[in-house]
């Protein structure tokens, strides 16, 4: 069946953001909102198998109402169709169209009447935000806002779940973890060379024409394969690959890298919400990585912060590695039964009366590809 898509106003453009709801009831207590980034759409990416499995009932809960969003033109459909910024979107801009999302998805949730939200808690749904990739920046971003900025939404997280990308901590955090380094030297300048040629690759787009950008990714990316200067391993060039994606698009698809250094080199307090949020017994996270990548995606502070909330009981937060996976380890063989089980869980804890939750093993999963 094919999905629907709801669009809705974003920045710029009318019908520029787009919801797809894969599976749920409305009936369920438990609501979803995903966002991740290249190369997720709204209707096929990666994560859809994994959606709508959380969206299926087990003997221990009714499931998930869950929906997907992606940055906008992402979507390969919906920009065919959509006339979208030639710049591309902010970060700002993405975070308002996450809030967006959030109040489509819930627009959705509220059609039966015996769900509409009042003034008592017990009759409103547990919201649990999904963000992967860059999706995490700006998903970080618009949980922070809606925290801190209580006119920004009425739709705030109740619980976080990160997917191979872990932002710093808070900026008024006081972790004990502020002396670690937050990325090696190898890191950064894989971080340099990658993130630095999609970001230069849209930039010729933007300014020249989209051939000339499409050679001109074709030559830097080169020298990044020779340099062996790639974060992901062949696991994760497997996923990129069977999307299959018309190569004007993928270039469209780089500009969150060009607003990345934009922001590095004129405006760095475009990223200030970028982070975790301060209070994680308030705002748990749970935060699952894949261990075969040639550079990891996390803030080791944050890392070391989240390893010793859960290892304390002192919030529900958890860590989760996954070995034999890489950066869609959701997507990868066995990944997406692993990842259900820890989102599931982690979705349906509920905290003592003392504040304390048991701690478990991380979850080691040996690779056969």
């Amino acid at each position: 069946m094919k999905p629907t898509i709801i669009q809705y106003p974003i920045p710029g453009n009318d019908i520029g953001g787009g919801l797809l709801h894969i599976y749920g009831k409305r009936t369920s207590r438990n609501v979803i909102l995903y966002c991740g980034g290249w190369p997720d759409g709204v209707a096929d990416g990666p994560f859809t198998p994994l959606a709508k499995q959380l969206a299926t009932s087990t003997e221990h809960d009714d499931g998930c109402f869950v929906g997907i969003t992606c940055w906008p033109g992402f979507d390969y459909e919906s920009y065919q169709q959509t006339k979208y910024k030639r710049q591309g979107y902010t970060f700002d801009e993405v975070t308002c169209c996450i809030r967006e999302a959030a109040k489509q998805l819930f627009i959705e949730y509220n059609k039966t009447t015996s769900n509409k939200i009042d003034n008592d808690d017990r009759h409103r749904p547990q919201f649990t935000t999904i963000f992967h990739d860059f999706g995490v920046l700006t998903g970080c971003m618009f949980v922070n806002r809606s925290i801190e900025e209580e006119y920004f939404t009425e739709h705030k997280p109740d619980k976080v779940i990160l997917l191979d990308v872990l932002m710093q901590p808070h900026r008024k955090s006081d972790t004990q973890y502020r002396h670690l380094t937050p990325y090696t030297n190898h890191e950064q300048l894989v971080y340099l060379a990658y993130r630095g040629t999609f970001a230069i690759s849209f930039a010729v787009m933007r300014y020249i024409s989209v051939h000339i950008a499409i050679v001109t990714f074709g030559i830097l990316y080169g020298f990044v394969k020779l340099l062996r200067l790639e974060p992901t391993r062949r696991i994760d060039g497997d996923v990129v690959r069977e999307k299959k994606m018309n190569l004007k698009h993928m270039m469209y698809t780089f500009y969150p890298y060009y607003h990345l250094f934009q922001a590095f080199i004129y405006n760095k307090q475009a990223l200030a919400y970028g982070s975790l949020p301060l209070t994680l017994k308030e705002t748990p996270i749970l935060y699952m990585y894949g261990s075969e990548k040639n550079a990891m995606f996390h803030d080791r502070r944050s890392l070391a912060m989240l390893e010793q909330e859960e290892r304390r009981g002192t919030s529900d937060c958890r860590v989760v590695r996954i070995d034999g996976a890489g950066h869609w380890m959701y997507h990868h063989t066995q990944r997406p039964d692993i990842c259900e089980q820890e989102i599931r869980s982690f979705i349906n804890k509920s905290r003592s009366s003392s504040g304390n939750i048991s701690s478990t093993e991380k979850v080691n999963v040996q690779s056969r590809l």
